[in-house]
């Protein structure tokens, strides 16, 4: 339990990053994950697997001299109904909770003469934080249990600005639950 309760002192501390002053402002991303992978890809071998709809927020202000840093939330989750087995209906709910951190690969790149081309923002992330994984099992009666979960990843993301305060995005990578997102980022 002590591992957990640092967890989230930990996540909750970037939080606080909202509160200092800096010359740029928050940004929100909203996403959807696609591709899910590992603990959030069940794998249900018989019966009719469904996938709920996935999203990721996140907020981020700048930190230091190329780096950002912010919290996110999420879901994820999936359900199988089967026919075989100890179970009718099973589902799987992960809701989640972190902090993040963002370094512009643009100077970078641009450092070593390598320019992104047609206004694309370049960045790499790194997210940890927890999920709570909620499984539902029905079978007659209905049998609950809870979980906590630690998240870690790493993520490749480009953002191109498609008016004055809203950006599409893409991220690559194991952190959002899923191996692509795609999605809208907001400057505030």
């Amino acid at each position: 339990m002590k591992k957990y309760f640092i967890l989230i002192i930990l996540s909750f501390l970037s939080l606080s990053l909202f509160s200092q002053k800096v010359e740029d402002g928050l940004r929100i991303q909203i996403g959807l994950p696609f591709a899910k992978y590992g603990k959030f890809d069940k794998n249900f071998k018989n019966g009719s697997e469904t996938q709920y709809p996935s999203f990721l927020i996140q907020a981020d202000k700048p930190w230091r001299d190329g780096f950002r840093l912010g919290a996110y939330v999420g879901f994820a989750g999936q359900k199988n109904e089967s026919l075989f087995g100890e179970f009718v209906e099973v589902s799987h709910s992960y809701y989640r909770l972190g902090g993040v951190i963002s370094y512009d690969l643009n100077d970078l790149l641009d450092a070593i003469n390598i320019s992104p081309e047609f206004g694309v923002d370049l960045y790499a992330s790194l997210k940890t934080g927890f999920s709570l994984e909620h499984i539902k099992a029905d079978k007659g009666i209905t049998n609950k249990e809870n979980n906590f979960l630690f998240d870690l990843g790493v993520l490749i993301g480009g953002r191109y600005n498609i008016s004055e305060n809203i950006d599409i995005f893409t991220e690559l990578g194991y952190g959002n639950a899923g191996f692509v997102t795609f999605g809208f980022a907001f400057d505030m």
